[in-house]
């Protein structure tokens, strides 16, 4: 007996479908019988009287608690946060900040505190020279004030001993000219001056009065280094003529005359005397 290739190829064929099918229930009926024993039928016994069961506070009561948090076991160390890492940085470099600058702040305050300090001191030093400086000057003012104040007492008390004696005097007269001595007086005609350590140059000029008085007026008079007469007046404690254009005129006579040169300024005086021709 022959056996034809075809017949072996569907032999075998319908062994390999078998097996699939048989595997495919063998499977899906183990899986189904293994879930209905497990899951089984509730049947509840009751507690109470009336055996209808356990009411849901009972059934409550009846399961078991849970355990305690101390019983269960430890959970493994978490993984540290990102973000709690990201804070805290922030925090410190923040915080490096504001101590950086509360720094920045106190050096500044130092810093301005020093220069004020030393503006302080530059003015008070400044202040201290400049009351230093007009000390110097007043006392030098009271000084040349004390000197021509005693140059003037002296030419004054000269002055009075000329208009006390008229006519008197050292010196000698030639016209218009006048030969001075060491003492700075003398007498030109009836009139007189007096000017310590001075001589008289170019005579000395009359007022220019045409009236008739008798008497005499004294004129004060200050003569620079030049020997010009820069000041004038009347002394009224010296003279006895009242009459104002008669001192005027005695005044502007005063300004004329001229005396010798000198080291400084000199005070001294000039006496016209008056009488009826």
């Amino acid at each position: 007996m022959t056996i034809k290739k075809s017949d072996i190829c569907a032999t075998i064929g319908t062994i390999a479908v078998c097996a699939v099918v048989l595997l495919i229930l063998l499977y899906c009926g183990m899986s189904a019988s293994r879930d209905q024993t497990a899951e089984g039928i509730e049947v509840s016994f009751g507690y109470e009287d009336d055996g209808f069961g356990a009411t849901s506070e009972s059934a409550d009561e009846a399961q078991p608690a849970e355990p305690e948090a101390a019983s269960r076991p430890a959970e493994p160390n978490a993984a540290p946060n990102v973000d709690e890492n990201l804070m805290t940085q922030r925090d410190e470099s923040l915080a490096l900040a504001q101590e950086k600058k509360r720094k920045q702040e106190q050096e500044k305050a130092r810093l301005l505190a020093e220069q004020r300090e030393r503006e302080r001191r530059a003015a008070e030093e400044q202040a201290a020279k400049e009351q230093a400086e007009r000390e110097r000057k007043a006392a030098e003012k009271a000084k040349r004030d004390a000197e021509n104040k005693a140059k003037a007492e002296k030419a004054g008390s000269l002055a009075s001993v000329f208009g006390k004696n008229a006519g008197s005097g050292s010196g000698t007269t030639t016209g218009d000219s006048m030969q001075g001595n060491p003492v700075g007086s003398g007498t030109v005609g009836n009139n007189g001056w007096s000017l310590s350590g001075r001589t008289l140059r170019g005579g000395l000029p009359l007022p220019a009065y045409t009236g008739n008085e008798v008497g005499r007026i004294v004129v004060k008079i200050r003569v620079d280094r030049n020997g010009n007469v820069t000041e004038a007046s009347v002394d009224p404690g010296a003279s006895n003529i009242t009459n104002k254009e008669l001192r005027d005129a005695s005044v502007e006579a005063a300004k004329k005359v001229k005396f010798s040169a000198g080291g400084d300024v000199a005070f001294g005086t000039i006496t016209y005397r008056f009488a009826i021709n």
